[in-house]
């Protein structure tokens, strides 16, 4: 049985590769037309994230065994491309620069972050603490006005973040 992808609803995370028309009389969103000159308008691009590794295979072994995902391309040798929910995605790419952030690198949304840290927790994956001014986790989750995060790292030391966020209801 194959594993439930980090954030797949119904353990389901198959990819959104519909790309929608635009409406009629309106032009495609990632294009607009500003006098005789095609502008890109990037606010309506599909945005991707872009992590780097020292190893690329031991990080596609962490993102397949830990988190569930399988690559949905590659681009080069050295790289690896994989697909989320809402057309959205991410580039791995190997260089020696890879762990040497010390900020969150990419993040998903969730609707159970307690569903989501138990499963990830049961395949190995360990939560991040932090006591810093106006961040504090208590085992592992930080929870503020927004709603609550962990944080936890890639093999490759790449920051990374689940969320949830609050409903309006819950103040």
């Amino acid at each position: 049985m194959a594993a439930r992808a980090l954030g797949a609803k119904g353990g389901h995370a198959a990819p959104d590769n519909d790309v929608p028309e635009p409406l009629p009389g309106r032009v495609s969103p990632q294009t607009r037309k500003q006098g005789t000159k095609e502008i890109i308008m990037l606010k309506d691009s599909t945005i991707m994230a872009v992590l780097a590794a020292k190893d690329i295979n031991r990080a596609k072994d962490f993102y397949r065994d830990k988190l569930g995902m399988e690559p949905s391309e590659s681009m080069e040798d050295d790289s690896l491309f994989y697909t989320g929910g809402n057309r959205t995605g991410f580039l791995i790419y190997q260089t020696e620069n890879a762990g040497t952030a010390k900020n969150t690198q990419m993040g998903w949304e969730t609707d159970n972050l307690d569903a989501e840290m138990e499963e990830l927790r049961g395949r190995g994956v360990v939560f991040e603490d932090y006591d810093f001014p106006g961040l504090k986790t208590e085992n592992g989750v930080a929870d503020n006005d927004w709603g609550r995060s962990a944080w936890f790292l890639d093999s490759e030391g790449n920051i990374l973040n689940i969320s949830q966020r609050k409903s309006p209801a819950a103040g």
